[in-house]
């Protein structure tokens, strides 16, 4: 049994985040924190939870995990606001990862490791380009799948409607009809209209100057399940797309790394894996632990 600390902290705004700290028995400099999705929280996904931080443990490697303001569809902050998944302001989640990093830097982690899953893939990616945190040594993108090209998975036309409604409205913390999910207006456009802060796997719009992924100097992997449910188009070439823009990562590692036998980028394609990695859990903690090794370590 893995023993797991339960622990909560709070923001400089004053929001509580709860979490566990998962420590290993002989403690190393490292500390992967795992960010996770959309209205999602720490304790969901336990298979993944266990597999990754056995693996982390196993070497010398801290396991974290804790909820964003984003957590849930709704919960509740400060003098009752409402936040979690429907109401969250995306840039905000700096504020989240920054309490989180500076716990890990607390308990003696000196190189972060950021992973996001999903919606925490953008987040991770965006506290980077905001922050630009000498403490964090690597970037894990699990699930980077643009929230603008997934939409066109489904019903395209009813997303154009929810977009008109939600520009239109002109309280932008209402709620929008439940026909389109409950979000918030701002939410909503955050989520499904371009260039927005959230926008930061661009490769639906070939035009894109991606000057977040450019801006990161340290080894970044993307990793998506090749049968993720949510693409729309093929892996390989939303893999060729973060490789091109992958610019300042090579740059960077190859000055650091004169002998350049290893990569600053990695894409990895899970097979069989879709948007969550159901089922797939042990591959990807196997994936991340190897690219830890090869690339941060």
């Amino acid at each position: 049994m893995i023993p797991v600390l339960l622990t909560r902290i709070k923001t400089s705004d004053g929001i509580t985040l709860e979490g566990v700290v998962v420590p290993p028995k002989k403690k190393g400099k490292i500390a992967l924190i795992w960010l996770h999705g959309l209205t999602s929280r720490f304790s969901s996904g336990q298979t993944l939870m266990k597999e990754l931080s056995s693996s982390c443990t196993k070497n010398q490697i801290a396991y974290f995990k804790f909820n964003t303001r984003g957590h849930d569809i709704v919960s509740r902050g400060p003098k009752q606001k409402p936040i979690g998944g429907a109401f969250e302001k995306f840039e905000e989640c700096v504020r989240d990862i920054d309490t989180v990093i500076r716990l890990a830097k607390k308990l003696g982690y000196k190189k972060i490791i950021l992973a996001g899953s999903s919606t925490g893939a953008n987040k991770a990616l965006y506290y980077q380009y905001k922050k630009k945190n000498p403490a964090v040594k690597g970037i894990i993108l699990a699930g980077a799948i643009s929230d603008m090209s997934a939409w066109k998975t489904g019903d395209a036309k009813k997303m154009s409607r929810a977009i008109r409604i939600a520009k239109q409205t002109k309280n932008k913390d209402a709620l929008l009809p439940q026909e389109y999910g409950i979000y918030s207006a701002a939410r909503y456009l955050s989520l499904f209209e371009a260039g927005h802060a959230e926008d930061v796997f661009p490769y639906h719009n070939p035009k894109a100057n991606w000057k977040e992924l450019k801006s990161v100097r340290v080894a970044v992997a993307v990793i998506i399940g090749s049968k993720d449910e949510h693409r729309d188009r093929p892996i390989k070439n939303i893999m060729d797309a973060f490789r091109k823009n992958a610019v300042s990562t090579r740059q960077n590692f190859s000055k650091q790394n004169s002998g350049g036998q290893a990569k600053s980028f990695f894409g990895i394609i899970i097979k069989g894996a879709n948007h969550g990695f159901q089922k797939k859990e042990k591959k990807l903690a196997h994936a991340i632990l190897k690219w830890i090794k090869r690339a941060v370590v």
